[in-house]
Order: structure tokens, then sequence, then C-alpha cells
């Protein structure tokens, strides 16, 4: 493989890791709109009607969101 090929696929990558990552963002913000646990737990009882395969992006991040708000409501845990 040549310079150019390389230069090429190089490129190809960045964008579609900036792309994914503009993506990813824009899916958390919308998720963002979920903020009582009762919207929670409804969006969530939506998901389990699809495969995880599916919407394994989606429960990762609203996992995160709750735990990050967990470590805001108890800062001690997880410190020793």
């Amino acid at each position: 493989m040549g310079l150019a090929e390389r230069r090429l696929l190089h490129r190809a990558e960045m964008v579609t890791r900036k792309a994914a990552r503009l993506r990813r963002i824009a899916l958390e913000r919308e998720l963002a709109d979920y903020a009582t646990p009762a919207q929670r737990l409804d969006l969530e009882a939506t998901l389990d009607r699809y495969p995880d395969g599916v919407t394994h992006e989606l429960r990762e991040i609203l996992c995160r969101r709750v735990a990050a708000r967990e470590v805001q409501r108890f800062p001690a845990i997880g410190r020793d």
C-alpha cells in the first residue's frame, strides 16, 4: 500500500470517528431530555422490547448518567 492510499485511509478514518463522536453527542443530548425517574423507566420499558444488540449504546449512556448522578449524591462512595 502506497503513501497516497494510507493517507486516504487515515483521512477516511478521521472523518468516520468525527461523525461517530458527533452522533454520540447528539444521542446523549436527546437522552438527557428523559430527566425524571418515571421518564427513564418508560424509556427503559420501551428499550426492553428490542434486542440488546440494538439498544446497548442507549442503555450504556443511561447507565453512565445514573452512575454520574449517584456520584454527585454520594461523593465519598468509591474513595479510599
